[in-house]
């Protein structure tokens, strides 16, 4: 009996993975609750629309970000080269039309793989290079643009963003759905996507079982370079021009939802599916917070703290020895 009582229970009741799942939706349902209170015209169909609207482009951006931090990395030049790629698709929409969407992906995926090749073969933390990046592409994109926006008149291209292919759905948000089920698709079902959480959750054992690490990380920077192409691309066909700085909103916003869908920083953990709804979480509140008025100063308060708030709790400090 003794013996018997000494065995480990086996744990039928994991809180730690029920808190993960249900604190992004009840952060979701509060904000949901608060702002139909606060302001009632936050629930019709109108700012529902606007909703979906708002959060394609974020979402885009964050499936982006979410890849490169799931091997444990971090990629900070994500709002730049939204900025680059939307400014060059705009150059070359009076030429391409709507196929200027493929040129600004293009773009996307080379500076996605400039920083992949950096890291890899310089040995540089991504944190450094990607910092370093953000700064030559938006510098980059203000030399093109000589510091002004470059405007078109092209309403194909432009109904990309602002059209509604499906009555009541805008098109922005077909586009961010596809995007969400493709990277869903890569990172569940493929042996890519089991590598990419391979490597996050130890890199020199994945490395040891045969993964090739570098090409990996490049392949991973790349196709975070196409998605920030394209929604550079479909953020110009929305506001109707390239404009310099359009992208940057875009780096604190999308790390944001990544962290508050219960994707660690520290990699291995979370993946597409729990982005989609920190996307929703952070479009909510800034959509509440701007239409029931709070000042735009008090609005990046705000976010920074739940920024670090979210960091905090998807933080698995059982890989770290020591935080500095």
């Amino acid at each position: 009996m003794e013996n018997i009582k000494s065995l480990p229970i086996e744990k039928k009741f994991n809180w730690n993975k029920l808190k993960d799942i249900l604190l992004p939706f009840l952060a979701l349902a509060i904000l949901v609750v608060v702002f139909s209170i606060m302001n009632e015209n936050f629930l019709t169909g109108n700012n529902i629309s606007n909703l979906l609207r708002q959060m394609s482009i974020l979402l885009i951006v964050a499936l982006a970000g979410t890849l490169v931090i799931l091997i444990g990395s971090i990629d900070l030049s994500v709002g730049s080269i939204v900025t680059l790629s939307g400014t060059i698709a705009a150059l070359t929409i009076p030429t391409m039309g709507v196929w200027a969407v493929f040129v600004g992906m293009a773009i996307g995926m080379i500076a996605g793989m400039i920083n992949g090749l950096i890291f890899t073969i310089f040995k540089i933390p991504s944190f450094l290079v990607t910092l370093g990046m953000m700064s030559a592409f938006a510098g980059l994109s203000n030399y093109i643009s000589q510091g002004k926006p470059i405007t078109f008149f092209n309403q194909s291209f432009s109904n990309l963003a602002q059209g509604a292919l499906i009555p009541g759905i805008p098109n922005l948000f077909l586009f961010g759905i596809i995007c969400f089920v493709v990277m869903y698709l890569i990172s569940t079902r493929t042996v890519f996507g089991r590598n990419v959480f391979a490597v996050g959750g130890g890199e020199k054992v994945a490395a040891l079982s045969g993964i090739k690490i570098n090409r990996l990380k490049v392949i991973v920077f790349s196709i975070s370079g196409i998605l920030c192409g394209l929604a550079g691309a479909l953020l110009a066909a929305r506001i109707g021009a390239g404009t310099p700085r359009m992208g940057d909103p875009y780096l604190l916003d999308s790390i944001a939802a990544i962290v508050i869908g219960g994707t660690a920083l520290s990699g291995g953990i979370g993946g597409i599916q729990k982005t989609i709804i920190g996307v929703l979480v952070i479009t909510v509140l800034s959509n509440g917070m701007n239409i029931t008025g709070i000042h735009p100063y008090i609005q990046e308060i705000v976010k920074g703290i739940v920024v670090v708030a979210a960091v905090a709790v998807t933080t698995d400090r059982n890989k770290f020895s020591l935080t500095k």
